[in-house]
């Protein structure tokens, strides 16, 4: 019964953390720059979590390695292997969290990641938006250019909606618009 409990206080454990996590990006408000356009980042909250959980893992490995002796090379190869998935993931972290940045307004979308540079996009080079609930991730398709992907969790997000619905005709955002509204995971302002 006791190993149980503990199951049951994992799961609300996580389930309030991931919900504390998308009402900050449901609530986040974007800035807009000198421009006039909204700038899109995840917020605070959300990279706050991505270091403390990064902290969190590389500093328990490193308590581990201090207090608990390796035995043997198999011990030895279980802690690089831990701790290389514990930098990756803490990489992956900076590269999602602290490096992607949308800009959005009257003129189209810039998107700035650490994974693909920065690309942009005229509202007239947008053939179609579409969205995920599987990866919550809104995916713009232009004429001759690399897909951008925006995901539910960035702050600013209702701007981004309101600009293409304002910029764009119906049939080239409905779908996306309306799996997201039904996407219950997502706060949506």
């Amino acid at each position: 019964m006791n190993q149980n409990l503990n199951y049951f206080f994992i799961a609300a454990t996580v389930s309030i953390v991931i919900g504390l996590l998308a009402s900050a990006a449901g609530k986040a408000k974007p800035k807009i720059n000198v421009n006039g356009m909204y700038v899109l980042e995840y917020p605070k909250l959300i990279k706050g979590f991505a270091v403390g959980i990064s902290v969190f893992c590389i500093g328990g490995l490193v308590l581990l390695a201090l207090f608990v002796p390796i035995k043997d090379d198999g011990d030895k190869w279980a802690m690089i292997f831990l701790f290389l998935f514990a930098f990756l993931f803490a990489v992956y972290f900076y590269i999602e969290f602290f490096t992607v940045k949308i800009l959005v307004g009257p003129t189209g979308i810039e998107g700035t990641s650490g994974w693909r540079g920065k690309r942009k996009y005229s509202w007239s080079d947008i053939e179609k938006i579409t969205y995920s609930p599987v990866t919550m991730w809104f995916k713009i398709t232009a004429h001759d250019k690399t897909p951008l992907r925006i995901h539910a969790w960035i702050g600013g997000l209702q701007q981004f909606q309101k600009c293409f619905i304002e910029n764009l005709p119906e049939e080239k955002w409905l779908s996306a618009h309306e799996k997201f509204m039904k996407d219950g995971r997502v706060v949506k302002g």
